[in-house]
């Protein structure tokens, strides 16, 4: 429709025509036959009027019927093909519209296409970027998407090889099969889950940690169909998260072995001050009798024990929290092991005496020097042997020896047949400030501060210290040096450099 009425739409071809050629119209042809007939009439009736003489008046008459009746019929044939003409434009007409109609109809239609066609590019490619990893799963179990980065978190190289392996993601991936019904259920009830922590294993095996994120994709009948969602992988956040918990609870932890510190402190400092203050009164107010008396004399060497008690615990002390601080320095030089050894075994001899303990030493023939602070390995097999002393009962037996190993490295050892402890207490003898709860230990004194020391010792040194240990049978403290500090030099030439 062009909007134009009747009288204002311009006139089409068969108006044009017959405004040129009025004879062609019907109307107009119609008055012509009437003259033509009533001229046929006069004809007819008076022939001496119409006609010259001696033409016949039929003649004319039927020329005349002749000529207006194929005038009639021109008249009519061209009536009916400007009919059909006229018909004719106005179907092109009418189908040039409808055309246009459907072409702009169809470019419509085209651009919808191309913004539906831009928008599904934006999410392929939203899809194909994400950091997360993006899947749908039908309800058997198997995949039907599946993004790059879940590819690459499950190890797969591509979405047709993880098709063709995995016949039942729930069943392939869950390390923890009761984590796939919890969430399964919560599914079912909720329809989507959010953020829920779930160890996967990839395609190698390993297994990994993630938040999914999944709800439920239902047809038109509200029939579930699929699961969509999404995983982001959180295993550096878990394993940062653990590295806190256990800080924290090494942090509580230390702050209980302080504590535990602090209270034996007390007993332990108390101890040899309260001998040193009550002796040294007994014996300044001669309170016994004049200075000549012999208890004096046993007072004096019990002030001297207790001093040196109280001086080498305060070294303890001060050694560890150097060594902690990483102030401690090394004076290093070459020390011969078998003097050390035997050296060390001095200072604890009366005490085994008087605790019925034997000591031993086992020393291969020739012992090769070793680089190190002396007086460290020195501190090291005293506190060993101390402690070994300590907790051996009467009548048994402290081994203190060395040997080369097989690498080239050195191993001062100390083993005793003593009391022992549990397997699960060893770990606890190793950390500083802390002794192992038991009736005997608590009689045998001691801050706990000697297997520490050693240990820090020894890997101050380069090396390491071992412990093993069985309740009733014993335990066996072993050094290792590395190999750098063993020195290739004959035993005689060092005993002719240093003195015995």
């Amino acid at each position: 429709m062009d909007g134009t009425t009747g009288a204002e739409r311009p006139p089409t071809s068969p108006d044009r025509l017959r405004a040129r050629y009025p004879i062609l119209s019907p109307w107009l042809a119609l008055p012509l036959a009437l003259a033509g007939m009533a001229a046929l009439a006069v004809t007819l009736l008076r022939p001496e009027a119409a006609l010259p003489a001696g033409v016949n008046p039929w003649q004319p008459a039927a020329l005349a019927c002749a000529g207006l009746a194929v005038l009639l019929l021109l008249a009519v044939t061209i009536h009916a093909a400007c009919q059909q003409r006229s018909q004719s434009i106005r179907e092109r007409q009418e189908l040039r519209d409808a055309n246009a109609a459907l072409v702009a109809q169809v470019t419509r239609q085209q651009a919808v296409m191309d913004r539906l066609a831009q928008s599904e590019r934006k999410y392929r490619e939203i899809y194909e970027t994400a950091m997360e990893g993006m899947f749908t799963i039908d309800i058997p179990g198997r995949f039907l998407s599946a993004n790059p980065a879940l590819l690459a978190m499950l190890r797969y190289d591509s979405l047709e090889q993880l098709q063709a392996e995995v016949q039942d993601a729930t069943v392939s991936f869950y390390m923890d099969q009761d984590n796939r019904e919890a969430i399964t259920q919560a599914l079912l009830t909720q329809e989507e889950v959010g953020s829920v922590p779930v160890e996967l294993r990839r395609r190698d095996g390993e297994g990994f940690w993630v938040a999914i994120s999944a709800r439920i994709i239902r047809n038109a009948d509200g029939r579930a169909v699929a699961f969509q969602g999404s995983v982001r992988d959180i295993t550096q956040w878990r394993r940062d998260r653990q590295a806190m918990e256990a800080a924290l609870d090494a942090a509580e932890m230390a702050n209980r072995a302080k504590s535990e510190f602090l209270a034996n402190m007390t007993h332990e400092l108390r101890t040899p001050l309260n001998a040193i203050i009550g002796f040294s009164e007994i014996i300044a107010t001669e309170a016994m009798g004049p200075m000549g008396q012999p208890a004096y004399r046993e007072y004096a060497h019990d002030v001297h024990d207790s001093g040196q008690m109280l001086l080498s615990l305060i070294n303890d002390i001060l050694d560890l929290s150097k060594i902690q601080a990483g102030k401690k320095e090394l004076s290093e030089k070459l020390v011969d092991v078998p003097r050390l050894i035997r050296s060390s075994m001095r200072l604890v001899a009366e005490r085994a005496d008087k605790g019925g303990v034997l000591l031993e030493t086992e020393m291969e023939a020739e012992l090769p020097p070793v680089r190190a602070d002396e007086v460290a390995l020195k501190q090291i097999l005293s506190n060993l042997l101390s402690n070994a002393v300590k907790f051996t009962p009467q009548g048994g037996k402290v081994v203190c020896g060395a040997r080369v190993e097989a690498d080239g490295g050195m191993s001062l050892y100390v083993r005793d047949n003593g009391i022992g402890m549990r397997e699960e207490d060893i770990a606890t003898a190793m950390e500083p400030f802390r002794q192992i709860e038991g009736s005997h230990s608590r009689s045998a004194g001691g801050v706990g501060l000697g297997l520490p020391l050693v240990l820090a010792l020894a890997r101050l040194h380069g090396g390491d210290a071992t412990l093993e240990s069985t309740i009733d049978i014993g335990t066996t403290v072993t050094v290792i040096l590395p190999p750098t500090r063993v020195q290739a030099m004959p035993l005689a030439f060092l005993r002719s450099v240093i003195p015995a």
